[in-house]
């Protein structure tokens, strides 16, 4: 179970099944084969590799406009742009292979988060 406030990795059982609870999303994959996460305001019971093809790194630039975004949309061509904020769904590719290309663009980049959007 994926808890975001969880301080360390709990132990728990249930209905005489062991169950994982962690902040850690890559702690409890590298363990688990499905993980239990809140979508659309219901639990859901996700096997590990659908929920790492949510994976979606938000960028928030430095720039007020995005120039020459260009190479980043042929690498990434689901690339979503809102205002000063980049997200670039990576599936189970790299965040630092996206943070490279920003930076071979010579796009400023203020902030990075990994996000989940199923």
């Amino acid at each position: 179970m994926w808890l975001r406030s969880c301080t360390r990795p709990l132990r728990l059982r249930a209905a005489r099944r062991a169950l994982l609870a962690s902040a850690d999303l890559g702690w409890l994959l590298r363990r688990c084969g499905r993980v239990a996460v809140r979508e659309s305001g219901r639990i859901a019971v996700l096997d590990g590799e659908r929920l790492i093809g949510w994976r979606t790194l938000q960028i928030v630039t430095g720039a007020p406009f995005l120039p020459r975004l260009e190479q980043l949309r042929l690498l990434f061509p689901d690339l979503r742009v809102s205002g000063r904020r980049i997200a670039v769904p990576l599936g189970s590719g790299s965040s630092e292979e996206a943070l490279a290309l920003c930076a071979l663009e010579r796009l400023s980049v203020l902030a990075t988060w990994i996000d989940y959007r199923g």
